[in-house]
């Protein structure tokens, strides 16, 4: 699956050719896609809903890693905004199994096994990198946790 990455900026498309080539080349330090200018990007999606007539039209404005690379299951999440909005309000876990040096295959999804499984270092990694860029705040979490 080709990933096009439009330019907030200069509205220029950037190609990946698959999940790992997006992760691998097309992210800042934080995670946040890039244009081919070095400014940030998104990812257009859309999906139809099953209510009739409706659909899901998130962005895709950058991926989070929850696993060393080199792993074969590599477990991830999207950071996602609603089209008019600029704030990531959505996080859309995921994972890919590359196994193309002894199959050939690099599956991208959601299943057949469902969601993605997260240790319980991976999520207080993903805690600690949502802070780090600005997503959460840690007075958010104390709040939610009762501290």
């Amino acid at each position: 699956m080709v990933w096009q990455i439009k330019c907030s900026t200069c509205k220029n498309v950037t190609h990946a050719k698959n999940i790992v080539d997006l992760i691998l080349k097309h992210r800042d330090k934080e995670g946040w896609f890039l244009c081919q200018c070095g400014e940030h990007g998104y990812i257009e999606k859309s999906f139809k809903l099953q209510e009739p007539g409706e659909t899901w039209k998130p962005f895709l404005k950058g991926i989070i890693t929850l696993s060393n690379s080199g792993d074969t299951y590599q477990p991830f999440i999207f950071l996602v905004s609603d089209p008019e909005d600029d704030n990531t309000y959505y996080f859309w876990f995921s994972y890919y199994k590359d196994l193309r040096k002894s199959s050939g295959k690099l599956k991208f999804g959601y299943g057949p096994g469902g969601s993605p499984v997260l240790s319980k270092a991976n999520m207080l990694d993903l805690l600690h990198q949502l802070v780090k860029i600005r997503c959460l705040t840690q007075s958010e979490i104390s709040d939610t946790i009762g501290n």
